[in-house]
């Protein structure tokens, strides 16, 4: 079977480097917050025929395939790579990304194939720049959240083990117990 993620000694589930992602959501936050301003400011939509079809594969190639294929993901984790790695549970990343793929596509379908201007487009870009720039300046992967409280509500199925999330924030006992068993 098929494993998302890496599988790192003293976890019980297969995780990705925070740190890593931070950097990359920080690169896309930086490149859409330019084409966004551009945009709104010129009415020039034509970078956005470059970076919508962009951030879509990167989205897909992260969701759908594994983080370790994200072109973004390969260069943030270029400019973490001598930091010491935090790792975080793969499965509720896998979900945020699922996330932005759905806004990507929206963005790819009505913005660029359909020609769709005003506020459809304005909200969900605004909306993905927004998670953007929480997961690289504050840390907080909304996605994340999202997942937990689907979880939380059992709107979604429970997995084996529930790994945490970025700093701890979603975290339950099954992982403290797994993580307190190893640092002991």
């Amino acid at each position: 079977m098929y494993k998302y993620g890496e599988n790192i000694s003293g976890y019980d589930f297969n995780v990705v480097n925070e740190k890593e992602v931070r950097a990359a959501a920080g690169i896309m936050f930086a490149i859409g917050i330019v084409t966004f301003m551009t945009v709104l400011l010129t009415r020039d939509y034509g970078l956005l025929y470059y970076v919508v079809p962009l951030f879509w594969l990167d989205f897909f190639l992260k969701s759908v395939f594994d983080p370790k294929y994200s072109i973004f993901g390969f260069i943030g984790k270029a400019f973490v790579k001598s930091q010491k790695p935090e790792y975080v549970g793969a499965i509720q990343k896998r979900f945020a990304w699922s996330l932005g793929l759905v806004l990507a596509s929206v963005m790819l379908i009505f913005s660029l194939f359909m020609g769709v201007r005003g506020v459809l487009p304005l909200s969900v870009c605004i909306t993905c720049l927004t998670f953007m720039w929480m997961e690289s300046s504050l840390g907080i992967c909304v996605g994340c959240k999202i997942y937990k409280f689907l979880l939380d509500n059992q709107i979604i199925r429970e997995p084996a083990v529930r790994p945490t999330c970025p700093g701890g924030a979603c975290s339950v006992s099954e992982f403290q117990k797994v993580h307190n068993n190893y640092s002991e």
